[in-house]
């Protein structure tokens, strides 16, 4: 029996794929750092959490056999444990240089995401807002499932946009590989940083709260000007 998969479920698949892309930059950024020092991290990592063989696959292909709604979850799941395992590891390793290089790589992916998503909307200069960059952003970001209580507006004017989040939707999968949260936190941080100035590189992006850092909720602004 075939699958029926709706608009949802590959606009799901979307944002899996930019995560997987996101923890494929890392991995590069980290291996560039260390060189072959990383080679026998990630074989470590890998051989609990192996790579993903999904690249290039259509979603039907991937889930098979798998309820849907379960399908989908599994394959966040696997890239949110397999990445913050990758991070641990090397943050366990080689401290806050490693924390660095995977938050650059991170930034730059992102940046690239932007740049690929005001093309694929053919946006013009005056459509590059902050609002159209949080619309842009949860289009590829991978938050949770629909399901899931994610980023809410807070207030929103023609030059900024602020949104919270009251429950971290990341932190379990921290939490399965004894993760730092701060640096996982700062690391994500870091690629919404450059997927907003790949928008528009007069966006500025600040992280205002982060339960991650001990706050109650977390709360996130991009502005300009």
């Amino acid at each position: 029996m075939s699958l029926v998969l709706g608009p949802i479920h590959h606009w799901m698949h979307k944002k899996i794929k930019v995560s997987e892309a996101r923890e494929k930059a890392i991995v590069q950024g980290l291996k560039d750092k260390f060189g072959s020092d990383a080679d026998g991290v990630l074989t470590e990592v890998y051989s609990k959490y192996p790579a993903s063989q999904n690249y290039g696959k259509p979603l039907e292909e991937i889930l098979a056999d798998v309820p849907i709604h379960q399908g989908i979850q599994n394959l966040i799941d696997e890239v949110e444990t397999r990445e913050a395992a990758i991070i641990t590891a090397f943050v366990g390793k080689f401290g806050d240089e490693a924390k660095e290089a995977a938050s650059q790589a991170a930034y730059k992916h992102g940046q690239s995401c932007g740049e690929n998503a005001t093309k694929e909307k053919n946006l013009n200069d005056d459509e590059k807002s902050p609002g159209k960059a949080f619309e842009l952003l949860l289009d590829n970001y991978c938050d949770g499932m629909p399901c899931d209580r994610g980023a809410q507006v807070l207030d929103e004017t023609e030059k900024n946009i602020v949104w919270d989040h009251t429950v971290c939707i990341h932190s379990k999968y921290w939490e399965a590989v004894n993760a730092p949260k701060e640096a996982m936190c700062d690391v994500l941080i870091a690629w919404i940083s450059g997927f907003g100035n790949g928008i528009n590189s007069s966006i500025s992006h600040t992280r205002r709260k982060c339960i991650a850092h001990g706050d109650q909720t977390c709360e996130s602004c991009f502005e300009t000007g």
